[in-house]
């Protein structure tokens, strides 16, 4: 949870009233958005998206940004 944590530090939010909502995203995270009623709501949702993308990323054996090798890599220098 602490990578997470420094990962919602970089965090951008801003109300977007197209959807009359609080919106938030992580640059380096393409697809890690989330929208909500205020800024606290949007964080628990980035949160979820967070670790969805890195569970993914994980599983396919992706480089994840903040990292400087891959889960693959690590795993064959053991």
């Amino acid at each position: 949870m602490n990578f997470i944590n420094q990962l919602l530090k970089k965090a951008h939010y801003e109300y977007d009233p197209s959807v009359k909502a609080w919106v938030g995203w992580i640059k380096d995270f393409p697809g890690v958005y989330a929208q909500g009623k205020n800024v606290e709501e949007v964080r628990g949702e980035l949160i979820s998206a967070l670790e969805d993308y890195l569970l993914v990323d994980l599983k396919r054996g992706r480089k994840i940004p903040g990292f400087s090798i891959s889960p693959r890599q690590y795993a064959k220098a053991r």
